[in-house]
């Protein structure tokens, strides 16, 4: 099914498992009134959250059949071996590189048993009532020629709940992944030829060339508000973004989840904002989501450049593109896929090698009379594809984040719940999806989680997994404070953290938790040393 616009909401929260989805103005060059220029002041609204837990994480017993191999989704998230075929991979860059990355050759498939692993080990409470692998294994000697079918797929459960007497703060508690699958979305087939056109029509730059053609100057400082221990690395935005009412700051990633280290050489963080229409002047378009390339390789004096993110639109004759109007409250970037979080659909998805430069003469988005602009933007990144929730159960992906475990790598998602949104403000999930280290793409058609969890935490806008511990970023305390949890298994503790909090990132090569805030007037982007944040 294809990727369809979410409608986002202003302030407060009040939706299932809802966000404020609420969007914002302006233009990309220094904050002059001309061309490339700086859009115009604005407020913030609060992103959408859930939380991020690791596969197999402590205290969780990973169901085993017979004592071997397949413990249902492996810790590390590797997913199912065929045989122990590396992933072969129809990497399938169809359409110039659009994406369609097809199905692997024997390669990292859905979660189940290592080859020759005892087979399809079932969920299991685990210690201290720890998250389990899901339906488990689909164990034995499987075919080199496509990965063994996740158990999943021949089941369908009931909606889980929590357990009973589940309170805030009881730690991770373990849901059955087999009731939230995601399908492949048809718009890697409807957008391929449209990107290729505008690959064809468009000059395509790289992430080095958006980095050498910076044009903006935030500003370096060695705190930020709410005092979070062992701050490492932090800059203030730029007077003209930071006191910014139209486009707000919600999702981060970079280039310690691209590569585990730098893109072009470089040290980056990426920033998504969406444009916030209620406040912006009467009559103005919405312009969707922005990304902020941030070079921090001298961490003193970093500089940014923002591109669009935009939608393929008109025909492959005449391609055109419009804006991606969503709430983007988390983004995660691995090998060249960007994954956006889209509320209630699931993921979309952007390839960074197909970056395309536009004219700046006008403030409009599209192409017409053979020019393309987006809005005052040099720079838009176009969606290639998407992958599109097909549960009962009503997830949602207020956030996402990777997670790097044992050479392998998994996205992470969860939910903001509160007192006016979900069910109940308890009733925030988390989902580990495993990537296949080939494609750089979760498994073909349809998939699932190797894990899912309730989180025990509420107000949740961000998370992040790492070592059995999921870090959470919330906005639950009072005077727009916020709070670091770390959550494991029947267990959690709480640090003190940045004020009105957004997304996490994990810098392992450096050893950083990065966050942001989205308050106006004050919005940092920082990182802090992990050891700060030992677990529960």
């Amino acid at each position: 099914m294809a990727t369809s616009l979410v409608t986002r909401r202003s302030l407060p929260r009040v939706a299932l498992f809802g966000l404020c989805c609420v969007l914002g103005c302006g233009g990309d060059g220094a904050a002059s009134a001309s061309g490339d220029s700086g859009a115009t002041a604005g407020q913030g609204g609060q992103g959408g959250g859930g939380a991020g837990a690791k596969a197999g994480g402590a205290g969780s017993a990973g169901a085993k059949a017979g004592g071997a191999g397949g413990a249902g989704a492996n810790a590390g998230g590797a997913g199912a071996k065929a045989g122990g075929a590396g992933g072969a991979g129809n990497a399938g860059a169809k359409a110039g590189g659009a994406g369609d990355a097809g199905a692997n050759a024997g390669g990292a498939g859905s979660a189940g048993a290592n080859s020759g692993g005892a087979g399809n080990a079932g969920t299991s409470a685990g210690s201290a009532g720890g998250p389990v692998a899901g339906a488990g294994g689909g164990g034995g000697m499987a075919s080199a020629g496509a990965p063994p079918a996740d158990p999943c797929a021949s089941v369908k459960p009931a909606c889980p709940g929590a357990p009973a007497g589940f309170s805030e703060g009881d730690g991770l508690a373990s849901q059955d992944r087999c009731a939230f699958p995601i399908d492949r979305a048809s718009t890697w087939t409807s957008y391929g030829p449209l990107v290729a056109a505008l690959d064809a029509k468009l000059p395509n730059r790289q992430i080095a060339d958006v980095l050498a053609d910076a044009n903006r100057d935030p500003v370096a400082v060695k705190s930020v508000p709410g005092a979070p221990p062992g701050v490492s690395l932090a800059f203030r935005w730029d007077d003209a973004e930071n006191s910014k009412t139209t486009w707000v700051p919600q999702g981060i990633t970079g280039s310690a989840d691209a590569t585990g280290g730098l893109v072009a050489g470089r040290r980056v963080v990426v920033v998504s904002f969406y444009f916030d229409t209620d406040a912006a002047p009467a009559g103005s378009d919405d312009k969707g989501v922005r990304l902020a390339f941030v070079d921090v390789t001298d961490p003193t004096k970093p500089t940014y450049r923002f591109a669009l993110l935009v939608a393929p639109t008109g025909t492959a004759a005449a391609p055109s593109f419009a804006p991606v109007s969503i709430h983007a409250g988390g983004i995660a970037w691995y090998q060249r896929w960007l994954y956006v979080a889209d509320t209630s659909n699931g993921f979309r998805v952007f390839d960074t090698e197909k970056i395309l430069q536009v004219e700046t003469d006008q403030d409009v988005i599209g192409c017409a009379g053979g020019v393309c602009r987006a809005g005052l933007y040099k720079y838009v990144l176009p969606q290639v594809g998407g992958y599109k929730e097909a549960s009962a159960c009503g997830p949602r992906f207020s956030w996402v984040s990777l997670e790097r475990a044992g050479g392998t790598a998994a996205l992470v998602s969860g939910e903001y719940c509160s007192t006016t949104s979900c069910s109940s403000a308890l009733s925030g999930r988390i989902f580990r999806w495993p990537l296949d280290p080939a494609t750089g793409l979760p498994s073909p058609g349809r998939s699932w989680p190797s894990h899912a969890w309730l989180m025990g935490q509420v107000q949740v806008q961000g998370g992040a997994l790492r070592g059995g511990v999921a870090y959470l970023s919330s906005s639950k305390p009072a005077g727009g404070g916020g709070a670091l949890y770390r959550v494991a298994p029947g267990k959690s503790a709480t640090s003190a953290w940045i004020d009105s909090p957004e997304d996490l990132m994990v810098d392992d090569a450096n050893g950083l938790l990065f966050s942001l805030s989205e308050a106006v007037g004050e919005r940092f982007v920082f990182g802090a040393k992990l050891s700060s944040y030992p677990p529960p």
